[in-house]
């Protein structure tokens, strides 16, 4: 059990490895999903939600009950059981700003160790600094001063995850030059492009500038978040995030295939260091 004990700093990375593991146990036992709602009289909803990491309520006791039906005894109940009751807390994403944070985003880049971003229409959100956040936020239609306010600080705070002192996240972003050019502000272009310079200078973050000389470039239009974490049992993730909903991918097929298209993005941006050229020319 040493592998889901050290679990990342995040409770929604603690939530996913419970869940991950719970799944494995059941396999193992050869039982499958209908085998343990009957066995247990659980609804179908109540263990798709614990296998999938979707629950928001305590469910320790839960995990009590699918240890004694696995046969999971001692030490390792006891890791599954502590497991479950850390990845109930809330993440400062949660419990100060659960109005602003949607999905569950900003808890798997809280555990990542690596982050891979690509992005045709706006800044990354871990590279923006307070003055386009409002920009950005104003676009979508908030307005309200005070709400502003809460989405700059939210915002801002979830870019600790580059500086903290314990293992700073590594950020590689792939950004197409179609998102500076739509800063028009010129103070907050300004900026913004200072900003990004002066992180592309800080080693753990690679950021690559794709040109609009690259013409049409492999896998244009589509952007992804991808993410790593720390140890070899935690699966990476491919978020997709749409105006409609939120994905999480994480076959490995998947991940294979979001590996190849930024290794092709990659390959026809600008290289960091001219990206860091081409920056500060743009800053003028």
């Amino acid at each position: 059990m040493d592998d889901i004990r050290a679990a990342g700093y995040s409770p929604t990375v603690r939530k996913r490895a419970l869940a991950r593991r719970l799944v494995e146990l059941r396999k193992a036992c050869g039982l499958k999903t209908t085998d343990v709602q009957r066995q247990l009289g659980w609804s179908a909803t109540k263990l798709n939600w614990i296998e999938k990491a979707k629950w928001v309520e305590p469910i320790t006791d839960q995990v009590v009950d699918l240890c004694e039906l696995y046969g999971v005894e001692g030490t390792d109940r006891d890791a599954l059981v502590t497991l479950a009751r850390e990845s109930r807390q809330r993440g400062w994403w949660w419990s100060k700003y659960s109005d602003v944070f949607s999905s569950e985003l900003p808890g798997f880049e809280a555990g990542a160790s690596v982050i891979r971003t690509f992005e045709t229409a706006i800044i990354p959100g871990l590279l923006q600094v307070p003055s386009y956040i409002e920009l950005v936020t104003r676009a979508a239609g908030i307005t309200d001063p005070a709400e502003v306010r809460r989405h700059m600080d939210a915002r801002i705070a979830r870019q600790q995850i580059l500086t903290r002192e314990t293992g700073p996240c590594h950020l590689h972003a792939v950004i197409d030059e179609n998102v500076i050019a739509r800063i028009t502000h010129p103070g907050i272009r300004r900026d913004q492009l200072t900003h990004l310079t002066e992180a592309s200078g800080h080693p753990n973050v690679d950021i690559q500038m794709l040109p609009f000389t690259a013409g049409v470039y492999p896998a244009a239009g589509e952007v992804f978040i991808y993410l790593s974490f720390p140890g070899s049992s935690e699966r990476d993730i491919v978020y997709l995030e749409s105006a409609i909903d939120d994905r999480a991918l994480e076959e490995y097929a998947e991940l294979e295939r979001y590996k190849v298209k930024f290794d092709k993005l990659r390959a026809a941006a600008l290289s960091p260091d001219e990206t860091r050229t081409y920056l500060k020319q743009q800053i003028g």
